[in-house]
């Protein structure tokens, strides 16, 4: 009942809701244990099975990570080694055609661009790269 108390605060006081982390599992462990019965507290195995529960979530989420760096790390790999080849590709901003030589290659909000000409273009948004 608590739980699901704490659970609809979380979900409802904002148009995107907290994703359930660490915190949001610490709060709820403190908020049971703040509220629970007296003449019938947690159990050993409950709370032993929560901590266990919180550190499958800790695990994973390093993994996940982990998982994004590495991805991060073979899309700036694989976009460097067009440097110095022409492509063609799209702005998503315009929707125009863009064609031209790969000077650059960087990462901005999640995202690779390559630098063909003077624009940046998400490297998603190329389309046909020609030999040297």
């Amino acid at each position: 009942m608590i739980i699901e108390t704490v659970r609809n605060d979380f979900t409802s006081s904002s148009v995107n809701p907290t994703p359930l982390g660490k915190d949001t599992f610490f709060q709820l462990l403190v908020m049971e244990l703040t509220h629970q019965d007296p003449m019938e507290p947690m159990s050993n195995r409950d709370f032993v099975t929560q901590l266990a529960q919180f550190s499958s979530l800790e695990k994973l989420n390093n993994i996940s990570e982990g998982i994004d760096s590495m991805l991060k790390a073979q899309i700036l790999y694989q976009a460097g080694q067009m440097l110095g080849f022409n492509v063609e590709g799209y702005d998503p901003s315009t929707n125009g055609q863009v064609e031209g030589k790969v000077k650059e290659v960087c990462w901005k909000d999640g995202t690779c661009y390559l630098m063909v000409g003077e624009k940046y273009i998400p490297f998603s948004c190329i389309t046909k790269i020609f030999s040297q």
